[in-house]
């Protein structure tokens, strides 16, 4: 059975970056063994819980441990229970992972596994994506929830834009190296400001990040005419090199 908390109720829904899956099953025709001294009949288990994506990588530390009990004649039915923890890393995308459970009888000397596929959330990203950004708005304020459906804004407000920066290289140790820029146009062209590095993203993972969510403002000039104008996303990829650009319309009122 899987839930999204400790000895919470069964789930079936996709699992997100961050959460934690708890995992509990129960152990069916278990071997005791009769000790030599006349003791109680002992049950001894070994369990390896594995959580991988769809690719393969591990995306939890393996879950382990032993069962190990003495059954007294009224213990005959039981039946052990096992219960392991795999807290899932950042940067998840949408897709399927697979839950392995591997036992070992040490009594019996036998071996079984179980297989099941816990579903995941996250955004849709192609494993040949290349460097560009995913899902760009224009937004109100930094935290707002949801982007504009139109965007329009008036002189000296702040525009914001959120998005995810995806189709990056990944060096030794999953290690990224993302810089970003924008420079601003009106609708004939002519550039009013530009600013080649605005923010960074650097850092490395045990799992491979596959998306950043990244953000970034600008400052309009309240004596600025209105009209059409654009936003144009610089991105550059340290690692790879590549460099890409990208642009966003909106309007000032």
């Amino acid at each position: 059975m899987l839930s999204a908390t400790d000895g919470g109720e069964a789930v079936a829904r996709p699992f997100a970056s961050g959460e934690t899956v708890f995992v509990r099953f129960t152990v069916t025709g278990a071997r005791a063994v009769k000790a030599d001294d006349d003791s109680d009949p002992r049950v001894r288990l070994r369990y390896t819980v594995t959580l991988t994506d769809d690719a393969g990588l591990p995306l939890a530390k393996p879950a382990t441990g032993e069962v190990v009990a003495d059954l007294a004649p009224e213990d005959k039915q039981w039946k052990p229970k096992v219960s392991a923890e795999m807290e899932l890393p950042s940067g998840l995308v949408r897709g399927q992972s697979k839950l392995t459970i591997e036992l070992e009888d040490q009594v019996a000397s036998a071996k079984t596994a179980r297989l099941a596929e816990i579903p995941l959330a996250g955004p849709v990203i192609a494993a040949d994506a290349s460097l560009s950004a995913l899902n760009f708005g224009f937004y109100r304020q930094e935290d707002a929830p949801q982007p504009v459906l139109t965007p329009a804004y008036r002189p000296g407000d702040m525009v914001w834009a959120k998005f995810s920066i995806i189709g990056f290289a990944r060096g030794e140790g999953n290690r990224y190296d993302i810089a970003y820029g924008l420079e601003a146009f009106n609708a004939a062209g002519v550039s009013l400001f530009r600013q080649e590095v605005a923010a960074e993203q650097t850092g490395e993972s045990a799992y491979p990040r596959r998306y950043l969510p990244s953000v970034l403002s600008l400052q309009l000039g309240k004596d600025l005419a209105p009209g059409a104008y654009r936003i144009q996303l610089l991105l550059h990829d340290r690692v790879s090199g590549g460099r890409t650009a990208s642009d966003h319309p909106f309007t000032v009122e």
